[in-house]
């Protein structure tokens, strides 16, 4: 695949970087030049010769940063992503030659009194901290110094030019594997939720047609209630298949409809308060959380309609706790704990938070937090 080039972003660094570099290092270069000379010139010569020089470098590394961006949107799709670049460094810095010739060329046209070429060589000389009187004027040390201040500008330029781009290059690169690992946990959460969604519904089923069964050979008239909240049980569990969060009135509704069922089911042996003064309309949590609650306390404990099993369903503006009285089973059976497990982790996923899990000798709660609209998006 080809790599992402953020043309856009690397056009608005090269006009700002471009005209920077043309200020700050031609000009002053320039003016240093002068001065060393100790030499009177007209201000006419001296704006004429920094506007050039700082327009030539100027347009030379807009249009060097042009050619590298470029060169990168092209040869990146040919090479491995990141991988060898050295084809593309080279076909810079001979770009950059040739670029800076042309403008070399194109400059000395506007100078074309031999005075003028005269002063501005005499000044490049004391820029670079050199006598003028040590160097002598034969036309091919005049083109070997001009050839190599050609190649100490190209390279010093082109050089952070192509710093510059790797660095925006690498920060771009950082943000898309970023991206990449951010999207990959999400879809690895999404993934792991419904894996343990899909846990709490096979067994659940399989029981309450087991029950329904029963009832209705022996009590017809509850097997029809019982069946009616069946069926708005499975409803929402079809309906919440896609869903990790839904409202707390929603959960409730459910939680109820699996209580009633249990209520008909053992009768006596199970009583229930559900005591939520103040329901938040805007409060979410993981869906069959309460339900998984109230399922693991009658899945834990015996109970008698002499020595009933109590649940408690307590609500406050942040938390829902569920709490039951203790009622060790005769025999002990050997159940996984995946349930509170489950919920636990299905939380972390979801939002980060941690269920509350507290017991003693007589009772046994679990406290879970009511989420907000923030979460959907864990």
């Amino acid at each position: 695949m080809k790599p992402f080039v953020p043309v856009n972003k690397l056009l608005r660094i090269a006009l700002l970087t471009s005209t920077a570099i043309g200020l700050v290092t031609v000009g002053p270069a320039y003016i240093v030049g002068i001065t060393l000379a100790n030499v009177t010139t007209s201000p006419a010569l001296l704006l004429k010769l920094v506007a050039v020089s700082v327009t030539g470098i100027t347009l030379f590394i807009f249009l060097f940063w042009l050619i590298n961006i470029g060169l990168l949107n092209f040869m990146e799709g040919k090479i491995k992503a990141f991988g060898n670049h050295i084809p593309r460094y080279v076909s810079s810095y001979l770009a950059g030659f040739l670029l800076m010739f042309s403008i070399r060329a194109a400059a000395m046209s506007v100078f074309n009194d031999p005075l003028e070429q005269q002063q501005v060589f005499d000044w490049k000389i004391r820029a670079f901290g050199l006598d003028p009187g040590t160097i002598n004027y034969l036309p091919y040390t005049r083109i070997a110094f001009q050839f190599l201040i050609i190649v100490f500008v190209v390279i010093s330029i082109n050089t952070v030019v192509l710093v510059i781009q790797e660095l925006v290059l690498l920060n771009e690169k950082k943000k898309r594997i970023e991206a990449e690992n951010t999207l990959l946990q999400i879809r690895n959460v999404e993934a792991a939720n419904l894996q343990l969604k899909q846990q709490l519904k096979p067994h659940f089923l399989f029981n309450s047609l087991n029950v329904l069964k029963t009832l209705i050979k022996k009590q017809p008239g509850n097997a029809e209630v019982y069946l009616k909240r069946l069926s708005d049980f499975l409803r929402v569990s079809v309906s919440s298949g896609d869903v990790n969060l839904v409202k707390l009135e929603d959960e409730l509704k459910l939680s109820m409809d699996y209580l009633e069922m249990q209520k008909i089911r053992f009768g006596d042996a199970i009583h229930f308060d559900v005591n939520i003064p103040y329901v938040k309309n805007t409060g979410l949590v993981p869906v069959f959380s309460i339900q998984l609650l109230i399922e693991n306390a009658i899945k834990h404990n015996a109970f008698t309609p002499e020595e009933p099993l109590n649940i408690n369903i307590n609500g406050d503006y942040d938390r829902i706790t569920v709490t039951n009285n203790i009622r060790h089973k005769i025999s002990e059976e050997s159940f996984s704990g995946t349930g509170l497990a489950n919920l636990s982790e299905r939380y972390r996923l979801l939002s980060g938070e941690e269920i509350d899990i507290r017991t003693d000798n007589s009772t046994f709660s679990v406290s879970i937090k009511i989420l907000s609209n923030e979460n959907r998006h864990h």
